[in-house]
């Protein structure tokens, strides 16, 4: 729990320091706005905490779209991703996809 804080208190900081020095590097994507639910179990930088949980970063934007949609309309069983799933739109889904399907493995 520590760790994920840490890491939520790192992720604020770098994000409140390039807004304060303007533009963000070009190859510098802003986080989605619903990472925030995702960060806790699968990280900001898309490597889990946990062994149980699946690492995000580098995996295919479709692959990732299409298993959220999975646990959306729980054809794939998962109490905690039928959730959130269910709490997104399409748009940060996919925005959600993009981000760590461009984030490094």
């Amino acid at each position: 729990m520590l760790r994920e804080i840490g890491a939520a208190m790192r992720f604020v900081a770098i994000v409140g320091a390039a807004a304060c020095a303007g533009a963000a590097p070009a190859e510098a994507q802003a986080p989605p706005r619903f990472l925030m639910a995702c960060a806790p179990c699968h990280g900001f930088n898309g490597l889990a905490h946990d062994p149980e949980t699946p690492n995000l970063a580098g995996q295919s934007a479709i692959y990732l779209y299409n298993q959220m949609m999975a646990f959306r309309t729980n054809e794939r069983k998962h109490p905690e991703m039928y959730f959130f799933s269910n709490q997104m739109t399409y748009d940060e889904m996919r925005s959600i996809a993009e981000y760590y399907s461009k984030l490094a493995k």
